[in-house]
């Protein structure tokens, strides 16, 4: 086990990718153990990859894909400004709107950074806001992305920890409805305070064209959530129809998709997909010495000599991941923590569906903490700012967040309510 973790460890520092350190240290263990030979080690590296559900994870990339290509982003942000641009901090509020409702096309904290800020960040410059404002909100805002269904870290979470997908996309709609509520609150009196303009109030005909003209959009996320909770089909079968209902609504409704842009759409979905499965495909070895050395064990019996609070170790947890997301990107830290974690929760009687929010949302949050938040250097490429000047912009709506996460986490009800609803967990 030293030398497992050591190699892990070593390699890490080292600047190895990730995958390449999941796979080594594994490997390592399987050479210098008996308890894992080296065919074993293959197997369970395919083995992984070979279940049903993890077909939701390219499935889901590509509609999204397809959809941003298909050219919904502008019907979107049009949408959300004509509804919400008379409200003080409108552009704001329309900027965390748009970002939800994209999150919930896309899935990607990343790809819903880059989408809406390319269009508000210079739209609430223009009308008078900080650029560093503007470029931090939508940061923060966009990470509602894998929080609001369909979501690529509760696919992950769910497989790794053998939770039903459907019941973690249905837990994240309250605690992201519940983030982008504390963002438009923490926007509004912001914007009183710096005396931000207000767009004139649209007319009612105008705002209910403009609905119309994104309902193509809008109804996607009511045809996954309503097909998985109708028991029409399961979520990976949702991806496949959100792949089919992405392409007609690109080529048919928008007309924007075509032949010519298709390549570039399949290509973009294909190296996403490939560099998460190679991840899940490695990550599988790791998590199977894991459990065979009981670490997780281990851990329990740690923690409860420190304390037997639920309350307390739940700090722990929240604690130790957010200071993870820092350094890690959100997908390689999901597949190292869950194994870990998991047994650590049903140990304490904390609901795996809760669990897998809590963690979900810590390891998003490190998305949007420097030095290295992919959103960050997302929206620092789109906007031309410093990675410095937007670290420091990021604090006031990053503790908002923070305030989030300590609510989702000790109300577990957010988590669980609609879970136990609609499939009765």
């Amino acid at each position: 086990m030293i030398v497992f973790l050591g190699t892990f460890v070593g390699l890490l520092c080292i600047a190895v990718p990730i995958t390449v350190a999941l796979g080594g240290c594994s490997l390592v263990y399987a050479l210098v153990s008996s308890s894992m030979p080296v065919t074993t080690l293959i197997q369970t590296i395919f083995g992984g990859l070979a279940t049903f559900p993890l077909l939701a994870i390219p499935l889901f990339m590509l509609a999204g894909n397809l959809m941003n290509e298909g050219g919904i982003t502008q019907d979107l942000v049009r949408f959300a400004r004509l509804l919400l641009g008379h409200i003080r901090g409108g552009l704001g509020h329309a900027t965390i709107l748009a970002c939800a409702i994209f999150a919930a096309i896309s899935g990607a904290a990343v790809a819903t950074a880059v989408a809406i800020g390319m269009v508000m960040i210079p739209a609430m410059k223009k009308a008078g806001y900080e650029e560093d404002v503007a470029a931090a909100l939508t940061c923060t805002a966009a990470c509602m992305g894998p929080i609001i269904p369909p979501s690529i870290p509760f696919i992950i979470y769910g497989v790794t920890a053998n939770v039903s997908i459907g019941a973690l996309f249905m837990g994240g709609v309250f605690p992201g409805m519940l983030l982008g509520a504390a963002l438009m609150v923490y926007m509004y009196f912001l914007a009183i305070r710096r005396k931000y303009p207000l767009d004139a109030k649209a007319p009612l005909k105008d705002v209910l064209i403009a609905a119309g003209k994104a309902v193509p959009a809008l109804f996607m996320p009511v045809l996954i959530l309503g097909g998985i909770l109708s028991g029409m089909f399961t979520p990976t079968e949702a991806a496949g129809v959100a792949c089919v209902y992405s392409t007609f609504v690109g080529v048919v409704v928008y007309r924007r998709l075509n032949f010519r842009n298709l390549p570039d759409v399949f290509l973009k979905a294909g190296l996403e997909s490939g560099m998460v499965m190679l991840l899940i495909a490695m990550s599988e070895p790791f998590a199977w010495i894991v459990a065979v050395d009981q670490i997780p064990q281990m851990l329990i019996e740690w923690l409860t000599a420190l304390t037997t609070s639920p309350w307390i170790i739940l700090l722990f947890i929240n604690i130790f991941l957010l200071l993870l997301g820092i350094p890690m990107e959100t997908a390689p830290a999901l597949v190292i923590v869950t194994p870990v974690l998991a047994p650590i929760a049903a140990h304490l009687g904390i609901d795996p569906v809760h669990m897998g929010i809590v963690i979900c949302l810590n390891l998003v949050l490190g998305l949007i903490t420097p030095p290295v938040g992919a959103v960050l250097f997302s929206i620092c490429g789109v906007t031309g700012m410093s990675l410095d000047r937007l670290s420091r912009a990021i604090w006031p709506p990053f503790l908002v967040s923070l305030v989030v996460l300590a609510i989702v986490t000790y109300v577990p009800w957010l988590s669980t309510y609609l879970p136990r609803l609609f499939m009765g967990r």
